[in-house]
Parts: structure tokens; C-alpha cells; sequence
């Protein structure tokens, strides 16, 4: 807290300023003045007194007049305790009744003094959180007024109006017009939890500098959604696009990370228009999609430019299955930089519905597709809703295609190396049994020419040479033990007759089944 003293006696106020400081709560004595007038010229320059203790009776300028002077000025607000003797009673309520707050009488004692000084500064912290919490409550209201007033119909509007002016709102100007601001980096902050509301209060907090300015003229101001929402009000037309342009300017400097765009509805002397006017300031910043980042755009300037078309995508949606199915990235590519210049121009929220359609139209027709769409919907939908610019939707809609077909490609892979293990896992237990390639192919579900063509390039060899590795190799196990028959032993690897067993033994291995035997004992 900070205090000054005020008293034309030096000697009090070393007195008072020593027990301020020795008292150590955190009390500042900001400073002194021998009488009313130098108090006045201090309190000018410095703001920031929260408590002034004054004497009443002082040469050139009394506690009285500079009491009723700082009362009058508004400026400031100080706290102010005067100082006074058992005669000066009469000049003490004066004193109170053109502001002072309480007295205290001279001569004193230290804890009376400290005591007085402690419940000043317990009243400002009370009143300090009344303040806030009106000020927060108001500022709430006005934005949630804000909102209504953005989606409301004609009828609506005065209700919502009043209820401004009831809060303190100037709505009685001649003309208003409504302005829209877009932090153009939004997507970016997609990973950075809390970082673009930070931006958007960055944002609200560069638009206070312009209260300056706002002589016959003035704003309200809410952030809806992913923008900041702003009802102007002023006495001549031409402020609004002085002070668009300026908000541009002044929110577009000195960061080079952060980019803004702003955007302006025309400008109106009914209050009724205020729905179209907010529609206007919508498409105005919508806009952004086509004609890029860092603008300044008025609906003027871009109305009748968007095309309301009726687009049929199944023919695109169509060939888009053909190719991403064959995983031709090039021909699908093709595919949506057509679709992209098909909808050029059209409404930006109807463009990324469409996108959105397609998008679901390939997961229910192709199982891969669907199935990364699934595991990243949230992301998918996130930039789809919210890339700033057509151009950086066909970049990434491009990059989606690519990540797809590339996980399409990741899935068959793993799923062909799937069957070949289920073929290798059957042939491991089944093969003593008669069976052959097709057999096999059926089993894992797959095209016998096509299970073939893979069985070979996963494993090396092909079906028919891998199956007699396996026989040969149990063959060699099974004549270790001299307890089974070589005759026997073709019958338990596959083999109808020990002639054919032999023959597929000796090719294999260059040796007849008998021989090996008693090369191992």
C-alpha cells in the first residue's frame, strides 16, 4: 500500500513515516508535503497513493480545499485520513463530507495510528474484490449480450440493446457496424493446449491501447469460438474503417509468429440491422479462406464473390476408391486437386462440408481408409474445420491421401505376411497330410496364383520346395530313431509308397533314407 503525508509539520511527519516503516507490513510512504498545493502536484504525477493522510490546517492551500480538489478531479481515488485536533472537529466533518473516510486525532499514540492504518487497508482490499468481482460479472454478462446478439433474429435485437444500456453500455450513436479478428495461426496451436485463447487474450489486451481513441466512439468486445467478436459504435461513419484499420495494424506488429486477420460489416444507423450486420462480419472473415492470412477485409469488398453451387461428388468419390485402392497416390492426387478447383469460390463452410463428405464417403467404401480416418478423427477433423486458407486444405487434404495410401500399403503388407504365416503354421502341423497349393490358398483366403506369387517372394522358395524342405527335414528327425521302419517313415512325412519317399529324400538330400541312417549310427 501506498501512502502519502500531507502536514506542515515536519517533525510530525518524520514521526508518522518512521512508524510506517518500522512497522514492516508492507506499507510504502510514497511521499511527503509540507501543504496542500505541493500535495496536488505530487498527487498528479503519481497515481498510484492508495492512502493519503492529511493535516487540516496547513499555510497556502488547507486539508479541506485539497480534499474537496481530489474529490472533484476523479483521477484518483485515494483513501483520505485527516489529522486534527480536539478544536478542529467543525473542520473534520467537513472534511467527511466532501470525501475524507476518517480521522485521527493529534496527539497520537503509535498503535492507534498503526491500528487506523491497517483498517484503511483492509476496506480498499474489500472494496478492490468487490470491484473485480462487479467488473468480471459485467464484463460476462456483456459478452454472453454479445453472443445473443451475434445468432439473434430482428426481433430480438431491442431486448438484448437494453439489456447493454442497463449495464452502462453507450448504445445511443449514430451508427454501428460489427468487426471480427482471427488469430490466422489457429491450427498451429492444435498441439499447445490453451496456447491460442492465451493469444486471443494477447489479442484483447492490445485492443484496450485503443481506448484512447475513443472519443465519439466506442466498443464492446467477446471471444466466441475461435475469434474475437466486436460491436462498434460511433458518431461519424468514418471511424469504423479507421479504427478496423488500425486494430489491423496495431495487432499485426511486432510479432512475427502471430499473424491477425480483421474483418469489417458494413456500416449501419439501425439498430434492427444488427443481425445482418454480424452475418456480414462472418462472411467477411470467412473469407480469409480464399484470399489468405494477414488481411484486412471489409464485406464490401467481397460480397457476391462466393458461389452457392449444388456439387455431385460420387463421380470423384468414385474414382478416388479405384486408385486409392490401388494405392496409386499420383492418379488420386490428380483426383482432389479437381475436386479443390471444381469448389473454388464456393461458401467456405459449404467447401469444407463437402470435404467432410468425401472424406466419409472413402471410409465407408474403403476398410483401411475408414480405418485411419478412425484413429485420427480428431485430428482429420480439426484441420478440415479450421486451416486457415484453401490453399493450405488442398496441401493437407494431399498429405492425407499419401498418409492413407501409405497405410493401406503398411496394412496389406502385414496382412500378406499374415497369411504366409498361417500357411507356414498349418503346413508345420499338417504336413503328413495330402494336400496341395490350392488347398492351402483356400485356407488363408487368399487367390491361388496370387497366394502363390506371395508365398514365394515372402519366404524365398516356392510352395511346393518349402513343403518338401519341411517333409525332408521331419524325415531326417524320424530316421534318427532307430525304433521306426525306414518304410514306415515315408508314410508319416506324406508319402503314399516308399519308392516316391525315397526318390524325394535322395533329391533332396543326395542320399537314400537308408543311407543316411547308417551314416548316423
Amino acid at each position: 500500500m501506498n501512502i502519502f503525508l500531507v502536514d506542515d509539520d515536519e517533525v510530525i511527519r518524520m514521526g508518522m513515516r518512521k512508524m510506517i516503516e518500522k512497522a514492516d507490513r508492507g506499507w510504502t510512504v510514497s511521499g511527503e508535503a509540507g501543504d496542500g498545493e505541493m500535495a496536488l502536484k505530487f498527487l498528479d504525477e503519481h497515481r498510484d497513493v492508495d492512502l493519503l493522510i492529511c493535516d487540516v490546517k496547513m499555510p497556502i492551500m488547507d486539508g479541506l480545499e485539497l480534499v474537496k480538489i481530489i474529490r472533484q478531479k476523479r483521477d484518483y481515488d485515494p483513501k483520505i485520513v485527516m489529522l486534527s485536533g480536539y478544536n478542529e472537529f467543525d473542520f473534520v466533518r467537513s472534511a467527511f463530507m466532501n470525501g475524507a473516510c476518517d480521522y485521527i486525532l493529534k496527539p497520537f499514540k503509535k498503535d492507534e495510528f498503526l491500528a487506523l492504518i491497517t483498517d484503511i487497508e483492509n476496506r480498499i482490499k474489500k472494496e478492490r474484490q468487490i470491484e473485480q468481482t462487479t467488473s468480471e460479472n459485467n464484463d460476462f454478462l456483456v459478452s454472453e449480450i454479445l453472443k445473443k446478439l451475434s445468432k439473434c433474429t430482428v426481433s430480438e435485437v431491442e431486448d438484448h440493446v437494453k439489456r447493454l444500456t442497463d449495464l452502462g453500455i453507450k448504445t445511443d450513436y449514430s451508427y454501428f457496424a460489427t468487426v471480427r479478428v482471427m488469430v490466422d495461426q489457429y491450427y498451429k496451436q492444435f498441439s499447445a493446449e490453451g496456447q491460442y485463447n492465451k493469444e486471443l487474450n494477447m489479442v484483447l489486451d492490445r485492443l484496450i491501447t485503443l481506448g484512447s481513441a475513443r472519443k465519439g466512439f466506442d466498443f464492446i468486445t467477446c471471444i466466441f469460438k475461435q475469434e474475437i467478436m466486436i460491436l462498434a459504435f460511433a458518431e461519424d461513419d468514418e471511424k469504423f474503417m479507421e479504427f478496423a484499420g488500425k486494430l489491423h495494424e496495431l495487432l499485426n506488429k511486432g510479432d512475427e509468429e502471430v499473424s491477425v486477420t480483421v474483418a469489417i460489416s458494413n456500416i449501419y444507423n439501425d439498430l434492427s440491422k444488427m443481425p445482418e450486420s454480424f452475418a456480414e462480419s462472418e462472411k467477411a472473415i470467412m473469407s480469409r479462406f480464399y484470399l489468405g492470412q494477414n488481411k484486412f477485409i471489409s464485406y464490401e469488398s467481397i460480397a457476391g464473390k462466393s458461389i452457392d453451387i449444388q456439387y455431385d461428388i460420387e463421380p470423384m468419390v468414385k474414382d478416388l476408391v479405384h486408385n486409392i485402392n490401388l494405392c496409386d497416390y499420383m492418379k488420386s492426387k490428380e483426383i482432389m486437386d479437381k475436386i479443390f478447383l471444381d469448389l473454388s469460390y464456393c461458401n467456405a463452410d459449404k467447401f469444407r462440408k463437402y470435404i467432410h463428405d468425401i472424406i466419409d464417403m472413402l471410409s465407408l467404401r474403403i476398410e483401411n481408409f475408414g480405418n485411419f480416418v478412425a484413429m485420427n478423427s480428431a485430428e482429420i477433423n480439426f484441420y478440415v474445420d479450421y486451416l486457415n486458407t484453401f490453399r493450405e486444405l488442398k496441401t493437407y487434404m494431399n498429405s492425407l491421401l499419401q498418409s492413407v495410401i501409405e497405410f493401406i500399403n503398411g496394412e496389406r503388407e502385414k496382412r500378406s505376411k499374415r497369411r504366409i504365416e498361417m500357411a507356414k503354421e498349418y503346413i508345420a502341423v499338417h504336413y503328413y497330410e495330402p494336400f496341395t497349393l490350392n488347398d492351402i490358398a483356400e485356407y488363408v483366403e487368399l487367390n491361388a496364383s496370387y497366394f502363390s506369387n506371395l508365398f514365394k517372394t515372402e519366404t524365398g522358395i516356392n510352395f511346393s520346395e518349402y513343403l518338401l524342405n519341411v517333409r525332408m527335414d521331419k524325415a531326417k528327425e524320424l530316421l534318427r530313431d532307430p525304433k521306426i521302419k525306414v518304410y514306415e517313415i515315408g508314410n508319416l512325412v506324406g508319402y503314399d509308397d516308399a519308392v516316391s519317399f525315397g526318390r524325394a529324400f535322395k533329391k533332396k538330400w543326395g542320399i537314400s533314407p537308408k543311407e543316411y541312417r547308417n551314416s548316423v549310427y
